[in-house]
């Protein structure tokens, strides 16, 4: 048996039940055109390229939470589901979600630096500043003719009127944003008077109109920063990554504002009475002043003890140094006599005197003894004279080099030598010697000897040795 024919009914319930399953989710880029906005608030339009087009609607429920609304001629990214008008037999694309195209590419480059930072630990919880909860000044980041900046002013209207703000002007959409702003952080950091706290805050708008705040610049300024930020960037629903690098994520740019700080009356729910308060105060501070004197008396008697036993330590010091170097000085002095009088009893002329005195006495033996043989006691005296020469001479260079040892021995000796070795000899003007530190007090004049001349210099500071 044939199966029956279909009916229309039949068919076009079969199409849209296998178009609307196998389509319930789905992305189509095209072009607008023939766009009607109905009384109603659903918006009617055709989405075109080169080849087809196809008929799509926005019903009002989606319209109204479009953050971008299509455009007469402009290219979108259409996110939404297919849908069968069975009377007609035509189909529809019901559409949920407007994007600019790119904002795909804008979304996956925004989970990529999401990746990154993470792993460099800049959304790391641990790394985060508590703000303090009652803060006296607050910088504010933002475009001066924001609205932005207007949400901030009209909530601190109802904060304390003690509480000081500082705005930093700063480009907060476009190509230089991400400089402009990440120039701001920088700059309240270092400001003389630093704020307690910084606000980045911005109105709503597209990805793209909020894509400086997921800049790398931008993220970094918000880590680096020494001052706790809070960021307020957009709608609830808007998403950067400076919100996760912020120390506090506030939903819109007054909810920022008023965590802050609280508003007066809240802050006057919290005093306690200002009796109560008077007392407390009296009673610490009393208790702070007995406190202060009894340390300041035991830090005197402790720093007068401490004075004295470094002066008698000085003096004993002094006093040790003094006595060595006296006896020192005297040691060298009779080492110096005892080798002056030996090199004297060893000198050339004194031995050559002597040997002159024993030739003479040679000679008037020879003279005595010429007359019992002239010629035999002349041959003599002439090899005993030649001799006596040789050995005077040989004793003579015997004698000199002897000398000179002993000179090489009384220059080491000698202070000269000492200063060689590094070592200096210090006087003041009036050429007394400087044996110790206690001598000296800043702007003193001195000599300082060393081997090969002296110089003069001018004391800074004084440090003496510390006790132990």
């Amino acid at each position: 048996m044939e199966n029956a024919p279909l009916s229309v009914t039949e068919l076009t319930a079969g199409i849209k039940k296998l178009l609307e399953q196998n389509y319930a989710s789905i992305e189509v880029t095209g072009e607008v055109s023939r766009l009607t906005r109905h009384a109603s608030g659903h918006i009617y339009f055709t989405i075109k390229d080169a080849h087809a087009s196809i008929s799509a609607v926005i019903w009002r429920s989606a319209a109204v939470r479009l953050k971008l609304q299509p455009k007469e001629g402009e290219a979108f990214i259409f996110t939404g589901s297919l849908s069968v008008y069975e009377p007609r037999g035509t189909y529809q694309l019901v559409v949920r979600k407007v994007e600019a195209v790119g904002a795909g590419q804008l979304a996956a480059e925004f989970e990529q630096r999401k990746k990154i930072f993470t792993e460099r630990g800049w959304f790391d919880v641990n790394r985060k500043i508590k703000p303090t909860k009652l803060p006296s000044h607050i910088g504010i980041i933002t475009s001066p003719t924001s609205a932005a900046f207007e949400d901030v002013k009209k909530v601190f209207t109802s904060r304390p009127s003690w509480l000081q703000f500082t705005l930093a002007p700063a480009v907060v959409q476009g190509g230089g944003a991400a400089s402009s702003i990440s120039h701001a952080i920088h700059q309240l950091n270092h400001t003389d008077s630093k704020p307690d706290l910084i606000l980045l805050v911005r109105g709503g708008g597209s990805m793209e109109d909020l894509w400086c705040f997921n800049d790398e610049m931008v993220v970094k300024a918000i880590v680096d920063s020494q001052i706790p930020v809070i960021s307020g960037i957009g709608h609830e629903i808007d998403s950067t990554l400076a919100d996760f690098a912020a120390d506090i994520r506030a939903a819109t740019p007054s909810n920022a504002a008023e965590l802050a700080c609280l508003d007066r009356d809240t802050l006057r729910s919290k005093l306690p009475r200002t009796s109560l308060l008077q007392t407390l105060v009296s009673n610490h501070l009393n208790f702070s002043q007995r406190q202060s004197s009894e340390q300041f008396t035991q830090l005197q008697h402790h720093w007068q003890r401490s004075q004295d036993g470094r002066f008698q330590h000085s003096e004993r010091a002094a006093s040790n140094l003094i006595h060595s170097y006296k006896g020192g000085l005297n040691q060298h002095r009779r080492s110096l006599s005892e080798l002056k009088h030996r090199l004297f009893q060893q000198e050339p002329r004194t031995q050559l005197r002597r040997r002159q005195q024993m030739l003479q006495q040679c000679q008037q033996h020879l003279i005595t003894f010429q007359t019992h043989g002239r010629n035999r006691q002349k041959n003599q005296l002439e090899k005993t004279s030649q001799r006596l020469i040789w050995l005077a001479e040989k004793n003579n260079d015997t004698q000199k080099q002897h000398l000179i040892s002993l000179q090489k021995q009384l220059e080491d000796l000698g202070p000269i030598q000492v200063l060689k070795r590094g070592y200096t000899m210090n006087t003041n003007e009036k050429g007394k010697l400087i044996a110790s530190a206690t001598q000296l007090q800043p702007d003193d004049k001195l000599h300082i000897h060393f081997h090969d001349g002296k110089a003069q210099v001018q004391t800074i500071a004084v440090s003496k040795a510390k006790t132990t």
